[in-house]
């Protein structure tokens, strides 16, 4: 056997995290594992000419990877308004004005993070509020779901009483039919379309996104892709160098038809890039009251939410992804949009082409135990993100007490046999794998039944993330011959109470046998 290139040691090293063995070192090879003991043993291997690194007991893990984010949106969101923090409608005028005064009038002011259910109002802003600057104005809600536009955005973008409601979205309008400046679901893109685009600030977001993902232990990256130039930018700066992690493409249903000429890209990986999905969007959020469910709100008898695809124009896509190769990604949050996907997938492709083609179902937030017995009987993969639990501290208002024990069920899922990839959906919500395996191990304000381990969650990030991307011959563990992506702790989560889980710190990232240092 050649040489090793590194050799780390003296640590608490977890090759599987299923069974949470653990040795005390591992050597590197052209960034792969090459093998795995003692410290003593493996040692012996090194020569002058080889690197080697002292863990000090720290504990290092299979890299961990983030199953479903939206980098460019996490970069920009420190490049814009971030109105996570606004607690009052006023506020956000301030907020917007401070904005303005260093912009010229046509220049686009753009925000993200606001949530009705912290502001004095309880209510959606909407465009009277932000009328107080002359500005083109995009304000997101937190979850990405609905958006406030003021009138020269709308404006710039051509809507007014005349604009048709799109399918899949809704244009909410005052008494006399003129749009009041709230978007939801699909007609958010009809603005989102005439915002400028600036290509090297998309490239410098994506760069500062990644850079600060890494420094969380985050190896592998599942991006959900806006737009072509967000694709271009993504995929230039991984052939640059400029970021680190590996990188599973899913592409915006509106790139459908251009995958016929991404062929050297699609499926394989190239220099740790790899094109491999395509995101429908069946339903919107909880937050924003427009995520599909079977039954009303509870806190607005009046509304089920909404569905943004039927069922036709869904078992035409699953055809044509499949003439594509790519992995289908069915964004469904409520039980009424699962249950669509479920469904039609059955219809369409049947459990034998479910289990190869892995079908992923992303959030899979509200199941019934019929639900997920019937995924588990496809085959199919569900994309969570363990940080909503925490997160949606209003969860019970809008589903009420029955349903509430169907929210996030991530343990009756694991014990169907249902493949699960943790995930955070920044800038929706906290990066942190910290904060998300806290809250898969502790669900706090939720059913302790459905609480999983710390070997369980953490197989999630990682085993579980290499399975959704069908990546599990080079990540996911630390086995021979696979990637040597490790996350390096302060402490080891296996023997930390829960509420420390939380309090986790990365001190070190190796992606690839390269190593980052954190102070």
């Amino acid at each position: 056997m050649a040489n090793p290139d590194l050799i780390v040691y003296n640590g608490r090293v977890y090759p599987q995290l299923s069974t949470e063995s653990r040795v005390e070192a591992i050597s590197i090879t052209d960034g792969r594992v090459t093998k795995t003991g003692s410290s003593r043993d493996l040692l012996k291997l090194k020569s002058a000419s080889v690197d080697s690194l002292d863990l000090h007991g720290s504990t290092a893990l299979p890299g961990l990877a983030d199953s479903h984010i939206h980098l460019l949106g996490y970069g920009m969101l420190m490049r814009t308004l971030n109105l996570s923090s606004a607690r009052s409608i006023p506020e956000i005028q301030r907020m917007l004005a401070k904005a303005s005064s260093t912009k010229l009038r046509d220049n686009w002011i753009l925000g993200r993070g606001w949530d009705q259910e912290m502001l004095r109002e309880r209510r959606y802003p909407d465009r009277s509020d932000i009328d107080v600057v002359a500005n083109p104005v995009f304000l997101r809600r937190i979850c990405g779901h609905v958006a406030v536009a003021n009138s020269a955005a709308l404006t710039a973008a051509g809507v007014n009483e005349n604009t048709p409601e799109p399918f899949g979205g809704e244009i909410e309008r005052d008494s006399i039919g003129k749009p009041n400046g709230i978007l939801k679901e699909r007609a958010l893109e009809i603005v989102s379309r005439s915002v400028p685009r600036d290509e090297t600030e998309a490239r410098q977001a994506l760069v500062v996104a990644s850079e600060k993902l890494l420094a969380q232990g985050v190896t592998a990256l599942h991006c959900i892709v806006e737009d072509e130039q967000e694709f271009k930018a993504l995929r230039e700066l991984k052939k640059e160098g400029k970021i680190e992690q590996t990188i599973y493409v899913i592409l915006p249903l509106n790139m459908l038809d251009q995958v016929s000429s991404m062929e050297d890209e699609l499926g394989a990986w190239a220099n740790g890039f790899r094109i491999g999905g395509i995101k429908v969007f069946l339903d919107g959020s909880l937050g924003a009251r427009t995520a599909a469910l079977g039954h009303p709100y509870d806190d607005d008898p009046g509304s089920s939410g909404m569905l943004t695809t039927s069922r036709e124009q869904l078992s035409n896509l699953i055809e044509k992804a499949g003439e594509t190769g790519l992995q289908l990604c069915l964004h469904a949050i409520g039980d009424r949009a699962v249950q669509l996907g479920v469904e039609t997938l059955n219809e369409s492709l049947g459990p034998r082409d479910c289990r190869k083609s892995r079908p992923r179902i992303e959030h899979a937030s509200l199941l019934s135990p019929d639900l997920i017995k019937n995924m588990a009987n496809l085959g199919l993969v569900a994309s969570v993100q363990p940080r909503f639990i925490y997160s949606d501290n209003w969860a019970e208002q809008r589903l009420g007490r029955d349903r509430i024990q169907y929210l996030y069920p991530f343990k009756s899922m694991l014990r169907a046999g249902i493949h699960l990839a943790a995930g955070s959906d920044t800038p929706s919500d906290d990066p942190s794998t910290a904060e998300g395996l806290w809250s898969a191990v502790s669900r706090p304000g939720l059913s302790p039944s459905e609480r999983l381990t710390p070997s369980e969650a953490l197989t999630c990030y990682t085993r579980g993330a290499a399975y959704a991307s069908f990546s599990e011959n080079d990540e996911g563990t630390l086995e021979l011959g696979k990637w040597a992506n490790l996350t390096i702790l302060d402490r080891d989560p296996f023997e930390s109470p829960p509420e420390a889980l939380r309090k986790l710190r990365v001190v070190q990232t190796i992606v690839r046998g390269k190593v980052f240092r954190w102070n």
